[in-house]
């Protein structure tokens, strides 16, 4: 069965569609018409609400002309790019291309900003150790990886693996404060919650 002749998924982001109808929106349903599009929820992606029938007229439905996410997002200019001579970094950054689908993952990312999803969070973390800009690149590289695998595979948008990754990433950070304090000569301890 054709994934775009199947059921719709449940939208689970609710919460933050009940807004006002401003004026100006479209008088469709802008998720069904994405999913008959692409054959997969890809509103489900934080940041790429309205910028699925945009990325539709960019890139297309067809992803085998990237044999793999990174050939994809290398072709959107999201990638890092560095030139080594001699084995000396002579220049290392973005690469200066002017790519619109690259562009348009770009707003997505930037418009995370204040987003309290894992991605959102993802970005912020980016912010502080990277800068603005370089941020709101490593965050579309992410996004975009996304979009591509579900495009793709024709899979849903799965949020809870999110979670895994950032129970892992805390135990990391535990971990690195108990090897610190125990370099210093000191044990950490958990504070027990007051009953």
């Amino acid at each position: 069965m054709d994934a775009a002749e199947g059921r719709l998924p449940e939208d689970r982001k609710q919460k933050q569609r009940r807004r006002r109808k401003k004026s100006g929106s479209p008088d469709f349903n802008m998720r069904t018409e994405a999913y008959k599009l692409f054959g997969v929820d890809l509103t489900q992606i934080p940041g790429l609400m309205l910028l699925v029938f945009m990325l539709f007229s960019e890139v297309g439905r067809d992803m085998s002309r990237w044999p793999t996410a990174a050939h994809f997002v290398s072709w959107l200019g999201l990638c890092p790019d560095n030139d080594i001579s001699g084995g000396r970094v002579l220049w290392r950054g973005a690469r200066r291309t002017k790519n619109r689908a690259g562009t348009l993952f770009r707003l997505a990312a930037h418009s995370l900003h204040r987003d309290q999803t894992p991605m959102g969070d993802y970005l912020r973390r980016m912010k502080a150790k990277l800068g603005p800009a370089a941020a709101t690149t490593a965050t579309a590289h992410k996004i975009a990886i996304i979009f591509y695998t579900m495009v793709k595979n024709q899979v849903e948008y799965d949020a809870s693996l999110w979670a895994k990754r950032d129970a892992m990433r805390e135990k990391r950070i535990e971990a690195r404060l108990q090897k610190q304090a125990a370099q210093r000569g000191y044990k950490l301890v958990p504070i027990q919650p007051a009953p």
